[in-house]
């Protein structure tokens, strides 16, 4: 049986999937693939490149006040852009410390490209040109193997529709450029370009990377979600605030359905964690680590591993 493991994003909440990784390894549960979208493409590379989860939370306490570039010209361009009205702002965050941090750690390791990493991953992002999800990743996906749990619906479709619902799967690619590209909330980060695409957040449309991991090859599937943000309102007074928290509700709502395919969804509720505080991450890994400690008899009964295996 394999077992593939998808890290919801969820900005500075990510870090818990630290814990959670290192839970699972201290339980007995192995992972044979992994899947992340947004912070959790992060915490995903790391882990696939060989990392082990006290190392990640080394490599996070290391860089975690000068991994956020804001742009310091905002508030000029703001000026320019009211003056010759027209506005050419695309983000707060510029995105290139995360990227030059990551590319800088997996250096370490003989790794720049994703097809460097031995270990099977695939990370989500959006073409903001087409709004097609594209998956990067190592490995073959099979593209045919149909676990949506619409396939049996079915609707009137016009010719030339916007959008694109099935997926593109690219293999290969700059590692550090793709996690900079899964990360880019829109209006938060600026775009990454890759080539001749731009691309956004994969949480746009799939914070839970599930299916991809089912056409990866995995039998069982584990998913990290944040799915407690009622009453959540810190930072909402200001335009990262209100857009991490529009991005959140955002995210639920178009990733729900998806999240019960899994055989295990392990809800973290980290309310009034602010999207780029990455000051508590020690914290946030423990309270991963415990949720799946607390639990690991469900999760091992849910996953069909009896106790004396693991």
């Amino acid at each position: 049986m394999s077992i593939g493991l998808a890290l919801s994003g969820g900005g500075a909440k990510g870090l818990a999937h630290i814990g959670v990784l290192e839970a699972l390894k201290d339980y007995g549960i192995n992972i044979d693939y992994i899947a992340g979208t947004s912070s959790g493409s992060l915490i995903a590379s790391l882990y696939a490149a060989g990392y082990t989860p006290n190392e990640m939370l080394r490599i996070i306490n290391r860089y975690k006040d000068g991994v956020i570039d804001i742009d310091k010209g905002i508030g000029f361009k703001l000026i320019s852009s009211a003056l010759k009205k027209r506005v050419s702002i695309k983000g707060f965050i510029k995105g290139i410390r995360l990227e030059k941090m990551l590319e800088y750690i997996l250096k370490d390791k003989g790794i720049e490209d994703i097809s460097d990493l031995s270990f099977p991953i695939a990370i989500p992002t959006v073409n903001l040109k087409t709004g097609e999800i594209t998956y990067f990743s190592n490995v073959d996906i099979n593209k045919n193997d149909d676990n949506n749990i619409y396939k049996d619906r079915w609707c009137l479709i016009e010719e030339n529709t916007n959008y694109e619902d099935e997926p593109k799967y690219i293999k290969g690619g700059k590692l550090s450029s793709i996690v900079r590209a899964s990360c880019s909330i829109p209006g938060i980060f600026v775009p990454k370009r890759i080539k001749d695409e731009i691309y956004i957040d994969g949480g746009v449309r799939v914070n839970s990377p599930i299916d991809v991991l089912r056409k990866m090859g995995a039998d069982k599937i584990i998913v990290v979600t944040f799915n407690c943000n009622k009453g959540n309102h810190l930072g909402i007074e200001n335009v990262i605030g209100i857009s991490s928290q529009a991005f959140n509700i955002m995210s639920h709502e178009s990733n729900k359905d998806k999240v019960e395919l899994a055989d295990v969804n392990v809800k973290l509720c980290l309310n009034n964690v602010s999207l780029l505080d990455f000051s508590s991450a020690t914290d946030l890994a423990h309270r991963g680590y415990n949720i799946i400690a607390n639990n690991i008899d469900k999760i091992r009964k849910s996953l069909g591993i009896k106790e004396e295996q693991g």
